[in-house]
């Protein structure tokens, strides 16, 4: 068979972690799609069997037996096509992240994963054990390389090896999550391995939600040139058929709002419907943050799976009031008024012999916010909702949040999204739906937290277009205080910042998980100690 009119599937499939059953049949169903379709070969992701990352699942034997009775299952429903999928084998004890080459109801063989990522968001040295040898199969009369993720990512790696070991093509499944300007970069590496080498590659990516993780898709095929002859839909699952040597394509123009949005309805559809919730519900305050956490759960779960409550104190202005209700307005959600100005003022009465012969400072502020939080809390113990927190990237960093209080929840949709991104995101939401979705009232206003009068939070933070800049450089470039002050920078506004991140390490120890689209979001990718006297 001339290698390049062989027909390859990329079936891009959203697995669930653990859910080996469900996983297994969607994997036979896709076999079933890829055969009617006349593939020679159908390609899943990297652990389609487990989900990735399965964490210290690895570390119960029960749950390896069972990814293997799993792929025994698949491994009879291959009549008439060749299969490749992402499981883990054991062997000796040693388990390893490994893909099976199957077809006819028979095990053709297994490559291992070599080179095992241990940054960021990546543990594998914990669980598996890397590959001593890349290796090349024989199917139908032609040779076939596989590798899996990192592997592709190794200069003169598995690739090259399997390539001057005289494979036609190169298969590389992968579970490769999103963040901006990763897809960029993933497919142009992709390109370059497949040129250098003078080699087909197909390029199988995982899609959906796992808690902090989004997995974008966007499976690739390359010709021996180095030129994309497909690519599959962003952040949905797809099946993509091509031959070794198609035709020319034009990527799908890539743009940094569009990607963040779709990451974030992904994740966060995924993440409510994969933990068993049907609804959430969301504290209204007025606010920009509020707004477009409510707005993205509206466009991921439909207006009829979401709840906002308004809690009004003795400080809430009536503008924020009617803001938070031309919201609900326009997006068609259920609206819940809650005044928690008794609940305050009971509050006070209680506390007053304790806080007696002292002034009102954040202590009082923060007793608004905790209010807010318990009734969510418990709007979500009586009805099963879960609770989305509304705090952005900027507040959650330097700790401009109220622990108990608006950080309670289940998910932080938006806590990796920082402040300037969160008002170009609500814009960019506008133009998309071409309609007023978030009231410009919101979008113009100062932000303030409204927990004492007169409140702005330009009174507590520098202006976010400066300070997302110097979080940025510190969190996500690593970058220390004496280069940072070097890029143009107050020496004391950058120690004061550098001193509020490091200070609220404890806050976001606490804080609920959240979806990550920067390189460097909180969370799993960033291990910071809470005990810590260490200071630039």
């Amino acid at each position: 068979m001339s290698k390049y009119n062989y027909k390859v599937a990329l079936a891009q499939i959203n697995a669930t972690v653990g859910d080996l059953d469900n996983n297994t049949e969607k994997t036979i169903k896709y076999i079933k799609k890829a055969r009617e379709r006349d593939a020679d070969l159908v390609v899943f992701p990297e652990l389609a069997i487990t989900g990735y990352p399965p964490k210290d699942l690895l570390l119960k034997p029960s749950f390896i037996k069972a990814n293997k009775e799993a792929l025994e299952k698949i491994i009879s429903k291959t009549e008439d096509i060749a299969v490749i999928t992402g499981f883990v084998d054991e062997i000796d004890k040693n388990i390893h992240n490994a893909a099976a080459l199957i077809k006819n109801g028979k095990l053709i063989g297994i490559q291992h994963k070599t080179y095992l990522p241990n940054y960021d968001v990546f543990d594998e040295q914990r669980y598996f054990k890397p590959s001593k040898e890349n290796f090349v199969f024989e199917l139908d009369e032609l040779k076939l390389g596989i590798n899996i993720c990192e592997d592709i990512w190794v200069d003169n790696g598995p690739t090259e090896i399997q390539t001057k070991k005289g494979a036609d093509f190169i298969v590389n499944i992968s579970a490769s999550p999103f963040y901006i300007g990763r897809s960029r970069v993933r497919r142009d590496l992709i390109a370059k391995r497949s040129k250098e080498n003078k080699i087909p590659i197909i390029h199988v990516n995982l899609v959906g939600g796992q808690d902090d993780l989004v997995f974008d898709g966007r499976s690739y095929a390359f010709n021996r040139g180095g030129t994309l002859i497909a690519e599959s839909k962003h952040f949905e699952e797809d099946l993509v058929i091509t031959n070794l040597d198609g035709n020319e394509i034009v990527p799908e123009e890539e743009d940094e709002l569009k990607e963040i949005y779709g990451a974030l309805l992904l994740g966060i559809k995924d993440y409510v419907k994969k933990n068993g919730f049907k609804k959430v519900v969301i504290g209204l305050s007025g606010g920009i943050d509020s707004a477009l956490t409510a707005t993205l759960a509206t466009e991921a779960l439909d207006a009829q799976n979401v709840v906002g409550v308004s809690m009004p104190s003795a400080i809430s202005s009536q503008s924020s009031r009617e803001d938070a209700k031309k919201l609900v307005e326009n997006l068609g959600i259920e609206y819940k008024v809650i005044p928690i100005i008794d609940i305050v003022n009971a509050y006070t009465a209680i506390l007053s012999d304790e806080f007696k012969g002292t002034e009102p400072d954040v202590t009082e502020e923060n007793i608004q916010a905790r209010i807010r939080g318990n009734i969510l809390m418990a709007i979500s113990n009586k009805f099963g909702y879960l609770v989305l927190s509304t705090g952005n990237k900027s507040e959650l960093a330097v700790g401009y949040c109220t622990l108990y209080g608006d950080m309670s929840g289940g998910l932080a949709a938006i806590s990796d999204v920082p402040k300037t991104t969160v008002y170009k995101l609500a814009k960019y939401i506008n133009a998309v739906k071409g309609k007023e979705i978030i009231p410009k009232s919101i979008l113009l206003k100062e932000p303030s937290a409204e927990l004492k009068e007169g409140q702005k939070d330009s009174d507590s933070l520098p202006p976010y277009e400066v300070l997302d800049l110097i979080l940025h450089a510190y969190i996500e470039e690593n970058k220390s205080k004496k280069e940072i002050i070097e890029m143009g920078f107050d020496e004391g506004m950058v120690s004061e910042v550098i001193r509020k991140v490091d200070h609220n390490e404890y806050k976001r120890h606490q804080a609920p998980i959240g979806i990550k689209i920067t390189p460097k979001a909180f969370g799993s990718g960033r291990r910071m100690p809470i005990t810590n006297r260490y200071e630039e």
